[in-house]
């Protein structure tokens, strides 16, 4: 049963990492434009327009690293926590 362990790890790091980086880093706003910030690298822009509905433009990042990227912040945020 236990051959299986590295890949049911791995998989459970992959479903960390893709669930920290759906959260939102930060959101500026700033000239009628709505900058929405993801962990992921994710960058939602929503201008509104005359009309006033919203008009959404998204740059997505590279997902390569998103693993990386979980792992510092989750480094970063125990050696927060013990200091």
């Amino acid at each position: 049963m236990t051959q299986y362990t590295d890949r049911v790890e791995k998989q459970r790091t992959k479903q960390a990492a893709e669930k920290w980086g759906k959260r939102v880093k930060y959101i500026h706003a700033n000239n009628g434009v709505i900058e929405t910030a993801f962990n992921n690298g994710d960058i939602k822009y929503e201008t509104r327009q005359k009309t006033g509905k919203y008009k959404t433009h998204w740059h997505r990042e590279n997902k390569e690293s998103l693993i990386r990227r979980w792992q510092v912040a989750l480094v970063d945020m125990i050696s927060g926590v013990k200091e």
